[in-house]
């Protein structure tokens, strides 16, 4: 990185006065202490509406730092000012890589919360060599998309290490009970994602389990896709089909890829909605499957695509009112049978945005203290991979509970 004596700021928030960027505002002027912060997007007006807010509440604000997606030399000017850049200025496929440049360019730290695979995928061909030259972290899927999943399977892993002597080599993660809303950006960029598919870099591009790896085994990676329902041993319990699973299941994988494949080549990991058990269990495990499934035609089927934006979910910068931020939750079960292991993830807030914008936070401030694996050499990383179990504690003083049991 640059000399630390050009940096005006521990942290710089990109995208602060969007809806999600407004939340990882609230949650900095909150958790980071006394270290010199920033709030940066194109609009002075909205951002020093938003220092207000948060100098409202009692703490410092943030400084306010302006800068333009079509502007280099502001957005060099800005991610030069700070250590750690925060994003959440998406679709990341559209209106992301400037940010890349930039950082790579000024020797800067970012971690975003993109679920974007193929963006990913393509930043890390594009850049990842001079960024390793520059010395800098490139974190992806920083939220909700991929955090309780990876942290699941790496303490599920160490825990059967330190009690059993080895790795287990099936683990699965049920979500649920589950309560939270959705906002206009993650519509978005999974509509763009979607109206790509045909493309030639999606459609001829590694998929499923090992589509984030750089060198996937032989033979591939087993798929933890479900689209019906299941009894699923390990939990005991019927299961559905979780939405962000395909997502998630890649970026454990390529956590498992960074580590260097400690749990062996014959791996595999799947994830589920958690239905219950006996006949009430597989009834609510059928209405999950049901409602999975006419979630994802009503993104796929162009016609049905347009109505359901237009007329039932939120638009860009709209995203869950304060009661459904503050009434929603999440609990996370990730099991394995062998050897037995449970790891329990849990938290009292809306998921996709309230607990991410401080996962999010939680991995700024574990690269700002340089509290990672140094083993892993590759810039483009996973939180899974680089950070692991040391965001427990960070995550824990943020109100998350993660309760390990090995049996």
């Amino acid at each position: 990185m640059s000399p630390e004596s050009v940096r005006t700021h521990d942290l710089v928030i990109w995208g602060a006065t969007g809806y999600t960027g407004r939340l990882v505002a609230l949650a900095t002027a909150e958790h980071l202490g006394d270290r010199p912060w920033a709030i940066a997007g194109r609009s002075r007006r909205r951002l020093e509406t938003l220092r207000d807010e948060i100098a409202a509440t009692g703490v410092a604000p943030p400084d306010v730092v302006v800068a333009d997606l079509d502007d280099a030399s502001s957005m060099r000017a800005m991610t030069g000012s700070t250590r750690v850049v925060l994003t959440t200025v998406g679709p990341y496929d559209l209106v992301g890589e400037p940010l890349i440049e930039a950082c790579i360019a000024t020797g800067t730290h970012v971690a975003d919360i993109t679920g974007e695979v193929p963006w990913v995928r393509r930043m890390r061909t594009k850049y990842e060599s001079t960024a390793r030259e520059a010395g800098v972290r490139i974190v992806s899927m920083c939220g909700y998309d991929s955090v309780p999943s990876e942290l699941g399977v790496r303490l599920l892993q160490s825990t059967a290490i330190e009690t059993h002597g080895r790795s287990a080599s099936e683990v699965e993660m049920a979500v649920g009970p589950i309560r939270g809303g959705v906002s206009g950006g993650t519509i978005a960029s999974a509509s763009n994602m979607i109206a790509r598919a045909g493309e030639p870099e999606i459609r001829n591009a590694p998929r499923g389990a090992g589509g984030l790896c750089v060198e996937p085994p032989e033979p591939p990676i087993r798929s933890g896709a479900q689209w019906g329902i299941r009894r699923s041993a390990p939990l005991g319990i019927w299961t559905a089909p979780f939405f962000m699973a395909g997502i998630n299941v890649a970026v454990v994988h390529r956590t498992h890829e960074l580590l260097g494949r400690p749990w062996g080549d014959d791996f595999r990991y799947r994830e589920c909605a958690a239905g219950g058990r006996g006949l009430s269990g597989f009834m609510k495990a059928s209405l999950l499957a049901a409602g999975t499934i006419a979630m994802v035609m009503a993104l796929v089927v162009p016609p049905l695509r347009w109505i359901t934006r237009r007329w039932f979910l939120p638009a860009p910068g709209e995203g869950p009112n304060a009661a459904r931020l503050r009434d929603g939750f999440v609990r996370h079960r990730t099991v394995s049978i062998d050897p037995p292991v449970t790891i329990e993830f849990e938290v009292d807030m809306d998921p996709g945005y309230a607990a991410t914008a401080r996962m999010l936070l939680a991995c700024g401030m574990s690269l700002l203290d340089g509290d990672l694996e140094e083993s892993i050499g590759d810039a483009f990383c996973t939180p899974g991979a680089l950070f692991g179990r040391r965001l427990v504690p960070r995550l824990e003083a943020m109100g998350f509970r993660v309760n390990v049991r090995g049996e």
